[in-house]
């Protein structure tokens, strides 16, 4: 039954994913710029991103696990990282099956099933799943299995997995420190496991401050951890932040509920998020408060954020939350309910958390939200207004290894090269490639004809390809080819930055 519900939900997130990327729903701010990592790290290099204009990709974000993933994009290209997260999804969902017979001892296996398909109908999956790729997936999906190691008592296989957590992003990093923290609390009459928790919770503080106060500004050219400065109304400083939130806890804990920010497109976003909370599963985290406790961070870097889309259930700023909710429920149940009784409770939270999904998709508060990338059941996800086949059969005119500007729907597309630019950035690219669809950011659709007007009569260009909505330019005279790759000045923000509507933050 376990292998049916995860072929059933494996079908439906290769139609939303697979199909997203194909359609060019994928765009340069995340898979644009991880792509051309990725085909960097399968030909042993380092990656000197020119999307972001970054002169080695880890001093954004200090993400180790793509360099395991590398040797795949032989065999999937650009939809490597896509197929990636599916499986790690998959795999995730296969833990937390295992974790609860683990916990009941077999006695349980109809509400392992329910939680289950709990676990894999959590909104915070099919977020992730439909914008891009995006590493705190690995980590997410590698919790459950942290979970279960440990309760198995093989501490050396918990400790690959905490180490894998670490490695997937700096700030999973943090996470982590407040998950083993939980651990420690949950296995407190364990003295062995305890002390393994204890000193996962240390090894991981002590990673996380190393990356991010030594290691990243090292290889960002000196330049601070970028991220540090979204949080601005708890303090501009870590220092200032940690003092706020000791100060000033009342604020704090205001500041998780209410919009403070000027603009009005925050109202009811984070009671959106708490109300998902509550329909996944979530009165489990007040039964069972350590579960609620290794959230803190999460919510931390979700709602003291001044930016309204870290905010809500948009993205993948929300699938942390879908492993703690299924263990926190799992916990509850293994602890105090008979097996048919926990059977219907956990059908009854699965169903419940799949109808909340779904209307989430219909309807949503957080801004920013495409209806046509998320709704895979519906007729308009497979459909864009053009011939999806001959633009990609139009894309291969470009030659490989040349340099690219190319608008934002394009990039993830056209990463496997040494140089490419999201448009309007130009440089020295030898073609311009630009997709007049819905997603031309950060042009309007009339301020990137006014710009691709303006290169085809200037002389330097001419046009290759105008295969509407698809147009092609390529320089007359290409200019010369760099030395190496370098970056005197970064693209403003990071991987992590506002980048508009369907162009990724």
């Amino acid at each position: 039954m376990a292998l049916l519900v995860l072929v059933i939900f494996g079908v439906a997130y290769g139609l939303l994913a697979l199909v997203n990327h194909y359609l060019f729903r994928s765009y340069a701010y995340d898979l644009g710029i991880y792509n051309q990592a990725l085909w960097d790290y399968a030909h042993l290099r380092l990656n000197t991103n020119s999307v972001m204009r970054y002169n080695n990709l880890l001093g954004d974000h200090f993400t180790l696990v793509q360099l395991l993933y590398a040797p795949l994009y032989y065999l999937f290209g650009s939809y490597t990282l896509v197929v990636v997260q599916i499986g790690l999804v998959l795999g995730g969902g296969y833990g937390a099956w295992r974790l609860h017979l683990l916990r009941t001892q077999g006695r349980q296996p109809g509400a392992a099933i329910g939680l289950l398909v709990l676990f894999l109908s959590t909104w915070g999956i099919y977020s992730a799943l439909a914008f891009d790729y995006h590493d705190n997936v690995l980590a997410a999906m590698l919790l459950p299995w942290l979970l279960y190691w440990l309760e198995a008592d093989r501490r050396g296989r918990a400790t690959v997995v905490a180490g894998l957590i670490a490695a997937s992003k700096e700030n999973m990093a943090l996470w982590l420190v407040f998950i083993a923290l939980g651990l420690a609390l949950l296995h407190w009459r364990t003295p062995a496991r305890r002390y393994w928790a204890l000193a996962v919770a240390g090894g991981a503080a002590v990673y996380f401050l190393v990356v991010v106060k030594l290691i990243i500004p090292a290889l960002g050219s000196g330049d601070a951890y970028l991220y540090q400065t979204q949080y601005i109304a708890v303090g501009r400083s870590t220092g200032e932040a940690i003092q706020t939130l000791l100060t000033r806890p009342g604020y704090v804990l205001e500041l998780l509920f209410k919009n403070h920010l000027p603009n009005p497109n925050g109202s009811l976003v984070k009671a959106e998020l708490h109300a998902m909370v509550l329909l996944s599963g979530g009165l489990a985290l007040l039964r069972r408060p350590t579960y609620l406790f290794m959230l803190a961070p999460i919510y931390g870097q979700k709602l003291l954020s001044g930016n309204i889309s870290h905010w809500g259930i948009n993205a993948q700023y929300s699938v942390e939350f879908v492993p703690v909710l299924h263990a926190a429920l799992s916990h509850w149940l293994a602890t105090g309910a008979a097996p048919r009784r926990a059977q219907w409770l956990a059908t009854g939270a699965a169903t419940l958390a799949l109808a909340a999904t779904i209307v989430s998709m219909q309807v949503r508060k957080a801004p920013g939200f495409n209806k046509a990338a998320a709704q895979f059941f519906r007729g308009r996800h497979y459909q864009r207004g053009f011939n999806a086949g001959a633009v990609h059969q139009g894309l291969a005119l470009v030659p490989a290894g040349a340099r690219v500007s190319a608008t934002t729907p394009l990039v993830s597309h056209l990463a496997a090269r040494p140089y490419i630019y999201q448009f309007p950035y130009v440089a020295d690219a030898d073609y311009i490639v630009a997709l007049r669809a819905k997603s031309t950011y950060p042009l309007t659709l009339p301020g990137l004809d006014a710009q691709l007007n303006e290169y085809q009569t200037n002389g330097h260009w001419r046009v290759l390809l105008e295969q509407p909505p698809l147009r092609i330019l390529q320089r007359i005279r290409p200019l010369p080819e760099p030395s190496r790759r370098f970056f005197a000045r970064r693209a403003e923000g990071g991987a992590d930055s506002t980048r508009g509507p369907g162009a990724r933050q």
